[in-house]
């Protein structure tokens, strides 16, 4: 079964993932530079933008093999998760570590369980908001008050989002068919030991104002993953690749050359 990608360079395969309610799309600052020394992959995670789910609900083993399968690379790949999509980097990673040869998190999810309840209400809240921001949000874009109201909780400075990219956000939750249940199982599931048994190398990159995976989860990741590449942006927050492309690009091509 296909994936929604976009495929640029040359070399060895390098995969992005992409976090909740959002696709492929929101890679695009930074899949050129990191094109020129590789071939990188953007996919849509199973159930967002032009990937079909996975079966019914958001299981990450499912996910995990639907993605190995799609990619169809036949060749070990490194693979960068953000957010929700971390979660499904280590899902993945532990399910085919002998198709990921380097795992790069990015304010990774998954590595922090909630109680049952709590997630599958804030799945559902997660769900209504990005509906409601989607519906509305297009006409007010421009206005640095409505980024504030669309965006204040996941990047740094939402005042200071460029309106373009705001758009993107928006247009990036299209087509996003599991919000609330890959938002529930991101916040229910605990990889740790899935992570600390992970036998490749592994690379952290986290914005330092991330207000939705909170910086200080770092503390305890370094804990599981001592050997573990870290990376820290200052002055972004949940999504650097948007906030600070270029910083973003830099940080992981360091995590990268590091990790050998």
């Amino acid at each position: 079964m296909d994936l929604g990608r976009d495929d640029h360079g040359e070399g060895d395969p390098l995969v992005l993932l992409h976090g909740v309610a959002a696709s492929r799309v929101v890679w695009r600052h930074v899949v050129a530079p990191l094109a020129r020394r590789r071939r990188v992959l953007a996919v849509d995670v199973p159930g967002f933008g032009g990937s079909a789910p996975a079966g019914p609900g958001f299981a990450l083993e499912q996910v995990a093999d639907r993605l190995v399968d799609g990619l169809g690379l036949g060749e070990r790949f490194d693979l960068v998760g953000h957010s929700l999509g971390g979660a499904v980097a280590v899902a993945t990673a532990a399910r085919h570590p002998e198709a990921v040869r380097r795992l790069v998190l990015v304010s990774p999810a998954g590595l922090a369980p909630r109680a049952v309840g709590l997630a599958a209400t804030l799945g559902a809240v997660a769900e209504l908001a990005t509906n409601a921001r989607r519906a509305l949000g297009y006409d007010y874009v421009e206005h640095a008050a409505a980024r504030w109201a669309m965006f204040g909780g996941t990047v740094a400075d939402a005042g200071r989002l460029d309106p373009g990219d705001a758009r993107m956000l928006l247009e990036a939750s299209d087509g996003a068919q599991r919000i609330s249940d890959g938002v529930r199982r991101a916040l229910e599931a605990d990889l740790r030991d899935d992570l600390a048994a992970a036998p490749m190398p592994v690379g952290l990159i986290w914005g330092e104002l991330d207000r939705v995976v909170p910086y200080a989860g770092l503390g305890a990741l370094r804990l599981l993953r001592p050997d573990a590449v870290v990376e820290t942006l200052r002055g972004t927050g949940h999504i650097p690749h948007i906030e600070d492309p270029d910083g973003f690009a830099a940080a992981l091509e360091r995590v990268l050359d590091a990790l050998g």
